[in-house]
C-alpha cells in the first residue's frame, strides 16, 4: 500500500487531489490482489486511468505552461511514455485478460510511476509554480 504524505504534495489542490485519486485506486487493486480477486478489479483500474491521465496530465501540463516551467518538454514526454505504457497494458489486457503477468506488470507500472513521477518529477514542478506563484 502507498500512503499520502505530504512530501507527495505539489502545493496545488487540484493535482494533489488527483494524485490522491490515483493512489487509492492503486491501493483499490492492491487490496483486490491480496484478496485474490486483482483480475476484477484489474479492468476497472486500466479504464480508470485510460480517462485519469487525460485530464490529469492536461491540468498538470496546463499548469506548466502558466508557470513557464522550463522543463515543459521534458515532463511532457514522460506523460506520453506512461500513455503509451498504458495502452500496451490495455492491449494486453484485450488480449489476454487479467493474466496473473499482467496484474504483476500494471503493479510495477503504477508503483513505478507513483513512486519516481511524483515524487521526483512531478516536485520539480510543484516547486517551480510555488516560486513562481501560480499554485491557485
Amino acid at each position: 500500500m502507498i500512503a499520502w504524505s505530504e512530501d507527495l504534495a505539489l502545493g496545488v489542490a487540484a493535482i494533489d487531489d488527483q494524485h490522491k485519486e490515483l493512489i487509492r485506486r492503486f491501493n483499490a487493486l492492491l487490496t483486490a490482489c491480496n484478496e485474490g480477486k486483482g483480475g476484477d478489479q484489474l479492468r476497472a483500474t486500466l479504464e480508470f486511468l485510460k480517462s485519469y491521465v487525460v485530464e490529469h496530465f492536461r491540468d498538470e501540463e496546463q499548469l506548466q505552461i502558466r508557470s513557464g516551467y522550463p522543463d515543459y518538454p521534458g515532463h511532457l514526454e514522460k506523460h506520453r511514455e506512461f500513455v503509451g505504457k498504458l495502452a500496451t497494458l490495455r492491449d494486453q489486457f484485450d488480449d489476454e485478460g487479467a493474466s496473473l503477468p499482467l496484474i504483476i506488470k500494471t503493479n510495477s507500472t503504477l508503483v513505478d510511476w507513483l513512486v519516481t513521477h511524483i515524487r521526483r518529477d512531478d516536485q520539480k514542478v510543484g516547486a517551480h509554480v510555488r516560486r513562481c506563484g501560480t499554485a491557485a
